[in-house]
């Protein structure tokens, strides 16, 4: 084995994918808190402009990301499962962080989201709402119980849509490298 740590045995897979996607978490989490207590105690523009930008930021350590370790899981293992595992993971990051970043704006103002059978001011309540948004929103069904009213909502959605085209068609451009396991 060299410098770079061999991937092909599953140990070292998820090490590596711990080890890579620690400054992710990190991020995620910070937004996270920021987004959920900072931003609600100042002024609601400032507020949402800052929860842009850090969205913005957590779609760039995603893209980052998964790049970097599809790369080195085609490099390396050209296993399936390895794949598997990074989308399965980035889609549970990707789900979590838009729903944290809806749950946030719901807090901010109820307006930016038509909701029907509304949760109300209860952030855990709130946060299951955004969480299935954010879930249906990946999915591309789209049931119309949740809609975003305003620009701010409407931009992070297409964001959330962007990045799981990015995440998903990059993923399939390159399944003609992995070996599938037998």
């Amino acid at each position: 084995m060299s410098e770079e740590k061999d991937i092909e045995t599953t140990a070292a897979f998820y090490g590596q994918l711990f080890n890579s996607s620690k400054y992710v978490l990190l991020v995620v989490l910070v937004a996270t808190a920021i987004g959920l207590y900072v931003l609600l105690n100042i002024n609601a523009t400032y507020a949402v402009i800052i929860l842009l930008a850090l969205t913005l930021i957590k779609i760039g350590f995603i893209i980052a990301l998964s790049f970097n370790q599809l790369m080195k899981i085609i490099g390396q293992s050209h296993l399936l499962s390895h794949v598997l595992v990074l989308f399965g993971f980035l889609i549970v990051l990707i789900v979590f962080s838009f729903a944290i970043d809806y749950t946030a704006l719901h807090l901010f103002d109820s307006a930016h989201f038509k909701i029907n059978n509304s949760s109300g001011s209860n952030r855990l309540l709130a946060f299951f709402d955004m969480s299935y948004f954010s879930l249906i929103t990946f999915s591309s069904v789209g049931y119309g119980d949740i809609v975003p009213i305003t620009v701010t909502a409407k931009t992070l959605v297409a964001l959330e849509v962007a990045l799981r085209f990015f995440v998903l068609v990059f993923g399939i451009a390159n399944v003609n490298r992995i070996r599938v396991n037998k």
